[in-house]
């Protein structure tokens, strides 16, 4: 007995309930998302930037008024010293001024150190080799932002990254909803198949119409078609359904409360910038004015012999610390201008 088959058999599924469609849609749920997220993160980044490069630039600049102070403070020890030996001057004055010099000297120290650790900072944020190549900058006048309050409330629930980012989620937590509705459908299945079977007997003899004898052999040849379609139950797929319509509704509330607080993170950062610009003004255009011309007079009364020369290094001191208090309010505008983009989502200049 012998027996020899072949064949050959094909499948198809096919997909019901728009399942192809909605796993695209998903997918480009996904893609936008990962897009609003990069974007956020490019906002993130940007206020860290800005708000160190303002930070190295305010330092850049106390270091420069400090080392301005330092060598007039040397030139005028220099000065004293001569008048010192000729007998103008009390020693009790030039070992004022070299107090005045070595408290100088080391302030200028401690401001060197917390600039090169900004330009450092800056450097890492930046992702530059080497960050010696970042020059100190110069902080100029802050610039008038081109917006109101409400523009800028508007422009930031329209360009927010976050805000859109959840509005993505919402989208995708529905899109996914749809598509666990959809795969609790079932699929269609047709198949085909041929088979040709061929059998011998080898102890069986039959005769051909000839009459010669011959081994008994039989072929078969098989054509089978069908159809498959699974049963499910009704609650099929009932937990990813409610775990995407979860997604949808957190992503939902998340959006909401984004709609609700981004107004007034723009207004907080906008109230800040508006102070800070107050205090600057106020600062660089009258008191700093002020102390200036404080001090001239104080050193024209010195050289007429009406004040001590303590009285002097007293107003140069008080000048000092007006100047570096000029330089925070300043840092502190650069600061809030650079909150109130963030808060917007865009650059305002």
């Amino acid at each position: 007995l012998g027996e020899e088959q072949f064949g050959a058999g094909v499948s198809q599924t096919f997909e019901t309930a728009g399942k192809r469609s909605k796993r695209v849609q998903v997918a480009e749920k996904q893609l936008a998302l990962a897009e609003a997220e990069y974007d956020e993160r490019v906002r993130q980044l940007r206020f860290e930037v800005r708000s160190r490069f303002a930070e190295y630039a305010a330092e850049a600049e106390r270091l420069r008024i400090v080392e301005r102070l330092w060598e007039t403070y040397q030139r005028s020890l220099d000065l004293m010293e001569a008048r010192v030996a000729q007998g103008d001057a009390a020693a009790l004055e030039r070992d004022l001024l070299l107090v005045e010099l070595s408290r100088t000297e080391a302030q200028r120290a401690a401001v060197g150190g917390r600039m090169q650790a900004a330009r450092a900072e800056l450097a890492r944020l930046a992702d530059l080799p080497d960050p010696q190549s970042v020059e100190p900058p110069a902080i100029g006048p802050p610039a008038a932002i081109p917006f109101g309050l409400e523009q800028l409330k508007r422009k930031s629930l329209e360009e927010r990254p976050d805000l859109r980012a959840a509005e993505i989620l919402r989208q995708q937590g529905e899109a996914e909803a749809m598509l666990a509705r959809s795969q609790g459908k079932a699929d269609v299945t047709l198949s085909a198949s041929y088979y040709r079977v061929f059998s011998r007997f080898d102890n069986q003899l039959g005769l051909t119409p000839a009459g010669v004898p011959t081994t008994l052999q039989d072929r078969d040849d098989v054509l089978s078609v069908g159809v498959s379609i699974p049963l499910f139950g009704r609650n099929r797929n009932m937990g990813n359904i409610e775990a995407a319509t979860a997604r949808t509704r957190s992503a939902r509330y998340r959006r909401e409360f984004l709609e609700r607080s981004i107004p007034l993170e723009v207004e907080s950062a906008w109230s800040r910038l508006a102070s800070a610009q107050q205090a600057y003004q106020t600062l660089s255009q009258t008191v700093l004015r002020q102390a200036q011309k404080n001090l001239e007079v104080i050193q024209q009364a010195y050289r007429l012999g009406q004040l001590r020369f303590l009285d002097v290094l007293n107003e140069q001191r008080r000048l000092l610390d007006t100047q570096l208090v000029a330089v925070d309010s300043k840092l502190e505008v650069l600061r809030g201008l650079a909150e109130l983009e963030r808060a917007t989502g865009g650059e305002l200049q």
